[in-house]
């Protein structure tokens, strides 16, 4: 693995969760490894072929990142694991110049305000939201408005000579432009020649952003998967749901449901139901000003506001934040505490309630438990507090068929209208099954954060593939290895009844003929292997299970062990047969 590679593919991962993409992307780029870093490519070596797809459409997304992190036009190359065949030629039409004709704009150009009403919560196409609190450049409404003289360049322009890592709303790249560069020169053995030129370089000088290609086609939103439709409710999150979806009706109602604060761990959801909102007044109320940032996009945006008040003195610090009609604030935890912003949010709270506009907010804790000034938590305690618990078995198994049915298998035609067919073709891109059975298990024995679940569907499905390949099928244990990789959770209990239940199904013997005293072929076989499992699985004395088979004294527990074990030296079939049944009473506790 290459060092610098993984620190860029690490920069694209913070990028991505910065912008809110998917989190099937995320979950595909933590599972590559970094391989290679030139100067003109990132190669990655995907996990699977369907991965391999996956990125190859996302493509163009991650090259963007690329950009935006090393200052020049990288292209990215994904490779497959040795003994996964050749590696098909990416698509036709995935030159990163401009088309013919169309001169690319360079990244401090800004737009002109376009005529009539403009959504501010839809981005331009290609780069984050125009109010989102991470860019670095103007929309094209704050643009039409800008002070005569205004910088307009990206911040990465800001510090010519700077050698630190640059600040992309709050996510720092592990690369400055200058070592970047010099990484770059050093791998095409003109390093020496390199200082030498930015040693001679007059102060101040910048060097020529790289060229953009011009967006095609209609924006997008980034963040379109969190919606109220595609959140997955359960009892553990249903106040926190009905009282976001009633903000967002009532968004244009004052003196109604004028203040939200959700509260609870991470990875529960809460920032879905933010971005709901969000979404969904952009979708029906496009009219409203609604400003969300999350805790690092504020305090940047406050620090920008200082910066420019100290250059024209009448200026209003987070003028755009005073200017909305709807507030959403995500993880506020990371507020409280700084004294340089606590009074100005106080400030941007305390305005927002008095005046009956919309404010939402989501933290990590309750507002008594964030040790914050007291004019602060009795104006979250006067709106509506909703605490988003850790999901239960039912909850998390909802959430897993819910990513399993409309993310793994719910891709449509349209999602591979930009790949080329030759290239799907060679990737033969094929979905492993997950039974029902099987998405209880992975309920049962996972954790509680929801993104890591996804995650953790998406592996068990291709590991599930990966067996089908091989003529086997995905048991209990391998789920429960994928799940130790995850989460911190103990094996769990198997009771002795459900062993009996499942080896008396498969051998099709009674219950008390089980337990009895029966000694014929088919009944002895099926008591020696549920006594053997008993004693594998179960955390039971050799006297507790012989009780559990009517009875029975260790020396016949121990016999029908030795039994098995012989008999699995002896035929595979038993040895196979022995494994089903271990995988479904794994699958059925």
């Amino acid at each position: 693995m290459d060092t610098e590679a993984q620190m860029l593919l690490e920069d694209i991962l913070t990028f991505c969760e910065r912008d809110g993409r998917e989190a099937r992307l995320v979950n595909m780029l933590r599972q590559c490894t970094a391989q290679a870093l030139s100067d003109e490519a990132l190669t990655l070596e995907a996990p699977s072929r369907f991965a391999a797809s996956y990125l190859a459409r996302q493509q163009s997304v991650i090259e963007q990142y690329l950009e935006e992190i090393t200052f020049a036009p990288l292209s990215l190359t994904v490779t497959l694991p040795q003994g996964e065949g050749p590696v098909p030629a990416p698509a036709a039409g995935r030159d990163r110049t401009a088309q013919a004709g169309t001169a690319p704009a360079p990244r401090s150009a800004v737009p002109t305000a376009p005529a009539g009403p403009v959504d501010k919560n839809i981005p331009p196409s290609g780069g984050p939201t125009a109010d989102s609190g991470f860019n670095r450049t103007f929309s094209p409404v704050e643009a039409a408005h800008a002070p005569a003289g205004h910088s307009q360049a990206p911040a990465w322009q800001s510090s010519p000579g700077d050698t630190a890592p640059v600040d992309h709303g709050g996510v720092r790249n592990a690369l400055s432009p200058a070592d970047f560069q010099r990484l770059m020169a050093q791998m095409n053995g003109t390093g020496a020649e390199l200082d030498a030129r930015q040693a001679a370089a007059p102060a101040g000088t910048v060097a020529a952003p790289a060229a953009e290609p011009a967006p095609a086609g209609p924006a997008v939103g980034l963040n379109s998967k969190f919606t109220f439709e595609s959140f997955v409710l359960g009892d553990e999150n249903k106040l926190a749901y009905q009282s976001a979806l009633r903000f967002a009706v009532f968004a244009e109602q004052p003196g109604t449901s004028d203040a939200l604060f959700i509260y609870g761990h991470s990875g529960l959801g809460k920032t879905h139901l933010l971005m709901a909102i969000k979404n969904e007044l952009a979708k029906d109320k496009p009219h409203l000003r609604v400003k969300y940032a999350n805790s690092q996009a504020y305090i940047d945006d406050y620090m920008r506001s200082l910066a420019e008040l100290k250059q024209d003195g009448n200026k209003i610090i987070l003028q755009e934040y005073h200017a909305a009609d709807v507030l959403i604030i995500d993880d506020i935890q990371n507020i409280i505490g700084k004294q340089s912003t606590i009074e100005q949010f106080f400030q941007l709270v305390d305005e927002f309630l008095r005046l009956n506009k919309k404010i939402a907010i989501a933290s990590d804790r309750a507002p008594k438990e964030l040790a914050m000034d007291e004019r602060l938590t009795s104006r979250f305690n006067s709106g509506m507090l909703c605490l988003v618990s850790e999901p239960g078995f039912e909850t998390k198994y909802a959430i897993l068929k819910h990513y399993y049915e409309t993310t793994i298998l719910g891709q449509s035609a349209a999602d591979y209208a930009n790949v080329d067919a030759d290239l799907l073709q060679s990737l033969q891109i094929e979905h492993g099954k997950l039974t029902d059975e099987q998405l209880r298990y992975m309920a049962e024995i996972s954790g509680n954060n929801i993104r890591e679940l996804e995650s953790f569907c998406e592996r068990c499905s291709h590991d599930a593939r990966e067996k089908e390949l091989s003529g086997a099928e995905l048991t209990g244990d391998d789920i429960q290895e994928i799940a130790n990789q995850y989460f911190d959770t103990a094996q769990k209990v198997i009771r002795v009844n459900t062993v009996q239940a499942v080896v008396e199904e498969f051998y099709q013997v009674a219950h008390k003929d089980l337990i009895g005293r029966k000694r014929t072929s088919n009944i002895a076989s099926a008591r020696h292997m549920a006594i053997y499992l008993t004693y594998e699985l179960c955390s039971l004395s050799l006297n507790a299970i012989g009780a559990a088979f009517g009875g029975r004294d260790h020396a016949t527990v121990i016999n029908s062990i030795k039994v098995i074990e012989k008999r699995m030296g002896e035929d595979t079939q038993v040895s196979d047969d022995c494994q089903r049944l271990r995988t479904k009473i794994q699958l059925r506790s």
